[in-house]
């Protein structure tokens, strides 16, 4: 497959960012808090953290190859970067514009 238009891969790069960094933040926290007496980390709270990493990180790849719930699941994942108005509204029009819903109604053809 060839690589997605540029405004496609910024979005799915993004995800694939933050999903990678919730990962590497479970890991950080535990390493930090698994010795300390007065803090205890539910296994709970990591498989949470856990599955909003791997969601994240599957939205990226099904917006990098034009997946059926790429747009949908992008649009949910997107929720996090509008606290951030000058990023979050960049990746909102991004998938407002015609050559990211494009994207996805080629690759079903």
């Amino acid at each position: 497959m060839r690589r997605p238009p540029d405004c496609v891969a910024f979005v799915a790069k993004t995800h694939w960012a933050v999903g990678g960094v919730m990962l590497v933040s479970i890991g950080v926290l535990h390493a930090l808090t698994r010795d300390l007496p007065g803090v205890e980390i539910a296994t709970r709270g990591y498989q949470i953290t856990g599955g909003l990493a791997l969601l994240y990180l599957v939205t990226g790849t099904l917006v990098w190859f034009g997946g059926l719930l790429g747009p949908s699941l992008s649009r949910v994942c997107a929720l996090l970067y509008l606290p951030r108005p000058s990023f979050g509204f960049r990746i909102w029009d991004i998938m407002n514009s015609a050559e990211f819903r494009a994207h996805f109604t080629r690759s079903r053809e």
